[in-house]
């Protein structure tokens, strides 16, 4: 319970660590055992070839996310090379989040139900 004795801000950051590495290890985790590796890769594909995105590049992609969101998940909770990590992490949330944007899913960035004011 050494955690307990640190400073505000490092307790903020080891709680932040812990939560989103756990959170990031368990969507990894379902995806290769609960989807299964060939399903997620299946399913990426079917969604993303109906686009612009040539089929190679999805299937990368998919594998390129089974494979990050466990390893970067334990990196965040060993906490070495804190930045590192938390730079890669970031790369892959934006990574996802343009792939939500070439699919076309608004919810991404606004909530549907209540759109954004108009001017």
């Amino acid at each position: 319970m050494k955690c307990l004795q640190y400073d505000t801000r490092r307790f903020f950051l080891c709680g932040m660590r812990f939560c989103f590495g756990l959170w990031l290890l368990y969507a990894g985790v379902v995806k290769w055992i609960m989807i299964g590796p060939h399903a997620f890769v299946g399913f990426i594909t079917a969604e993303f070839d109906k686009s612009w995105s040539p089929h190679a590049l999805n299937v990368a992609l998919a594998w390129l996310i089974m494979i990050a969101e466990p390893v970067l998940a334990l990196f965040i909770l060993s906490g070495k090379k804190a930045r590192l990590a938390w730079m890669l992490t970031a790369l892959l949330m934006f990574l996802l989040t343009i792939g939500e944007t070439i699919l076309m899913k608004p919810d991404v960035i606004c909530s549907v139900e209540k759109p954004l004011p108009t001017c």
